[in-house]
């Protein structure tokens, strides 16, 4: 088993608001492309899991060691 890690608050925040402004941008794009209801739902349903998958590998990304991660709430300290 990995063992855990810290990530601070603010990298996390950072990592969520850029995920959010890339899926955003990505499922708005979608609906310019397909004009197709069903074609949308089924682009759109491709961006949400791949933005997720991509919010993960970050996240991971941003540790060295490639462990999972303990959040720690900054107040606490």
């Amino acid at each position: 088993m990995e063992k855990l890690i810290v990530i601070e608050e603010q990298m996390l925040r950072y990592l969520l608001n850029q995920a959010s402004q890339n899926c955003v941008g990505k499922s708005c794009k979608r609906f310019e492309i397909h004009t197709d209801p069903v074609d949308q739902k089924k682009a759109i349903k491709e961006v949400l899991y791949e933005s997720f998958r991509d919010l993960g590998n970050a996240i991971i990304n941003c540790s060295q060691s490639k462990s999972a991660i303990h959040l720690e709430n900054q107040d606490k300290k």
